[in-house]
């Protein structure tokens, strides 16, 4: 692995050959796309996680916007259900998303209380919620400090950090006493919201907590967007002012920030039909005028 940070320290002059099929240029509009940003959207759930079972799936064609929805139940814990909305967000920073999806988020649920779905909506707690860092990174022994850079810069772009939104709320019209717990994230131009809760007389609140901060953290990972269409291609802006070293860490932050979207030429180069052998896969298809990138 430390050849490939390596490799993208000394990219700079040689940067098409280092990146095959990415376009290199100055920041300037982008040309019309040959195909959609996105054909098609593959949202992948495995029916087993860890000690977490899919339960069911949603998804209404008609409201493809809304995207899909799937219930996992944990063993030994039938007090909980746990169920995660994958929607389209398009292609943001990931703070921008953040921000607007929290947003949001806070809507629906004041929206929900004001029509009699919950009453008492009170949020006791909102923060940042990163989640675990894949890859083995942190064993690398830069060979430089450019090489030390350009892997912070890496470890930075492919870095997942949601919000959590803890709540407690009384769920009409039996004005039952919950505890209630959001989470939300963006990854591969799309939101994941995790909801979950539980009967307050049925679980002590800080085991909710452990609960669904355990859920996020092994399910969010677990579930996979993938997109096929134009956005497999990518237009990396280099600053032609810039030094060898500046340009190298652009070159590493938008390769894989890239990568992240999780964009394939077709279903098949996306793995598409193994994944159907032990995950629930919600197709959803798009128009060219229904989802451009930004």
């Amino acid at each position: 692995m430390p050849n490939v940070y390596r490799l993208l320290s000394a990219c700079t002059l040689l940067v098409v050959i280092c990146v095959p099929g990415t376009a290199i240029g100055e920041k300037k509009d982008a040309p019309a796309e040959a195909r959609p940003y996105v054909e098609t959207s593959y949202l992948i759930a495995p029916r087993q996680v860890g000690d977490f079972e899919l339960q069911g799936s949603s998804f209404d064609p008609g409201q493809k916007f809304d995207g899909a929805g799937f219930r996992y139940a944990l063993k030994d814990h039938q007090e909980t259900r746990v169920d995660i909305y994958v929607y389209p967000a398009g292609r943001m920073s990931p703070a921008e998303a953040i921000d607007s999806g929290i947003r949001d988020f806070r809507a629906s649920m004041k929206y929900a209380a004001e029509h009699g779905t919950y009453s008492r909506l009170q949020e006791l707690r909102d923060d940042p919620f990163p989640l675990d860092a894949a890859g083995t990174r942190g064993s690398e022994t830069p060979a430089n400090d450019l090489d030390a850079q350009v892997i912070q810069a890496i470890a930075q772009a492919e870095q997942v950090t949601g919000r959590r939104l803890q709540m407690q709320l009384n769920l009409m019209p039996r004005d039952w006493p919950m505890y209630s717990n959001g989470y939300l994230f963006y990854k591969q131009l799309y939101y994941f919201k995790l909801r979950a809760s539980a009967a307050q007389e049925r679980i002590r609140q800080e085991q909710f907590d452990a609960l669904t901060d355990q859920a996020a953290r092994t399910l969010i990972p677990a579930l996979q967007v993938a997109n096929v269409g134009g956005c497999k291609d990518a237009t990396i802006y280099l600053d032609s002012d810039a030094s060898p070293e500046q340009g190298a860490l652009a070159l590493a932050t938008q390769v894989s920030l890239h990568k992240g979207y999780n964009c394939h030429g077709s279903a098949e180069e996306a793995g598409i039909p193994a994944r159907r052998a032990d995950s629930a896969v919600v197709e959803i298809p798009f128009t060219a005028a229904e989802w451009k990138s930004r």
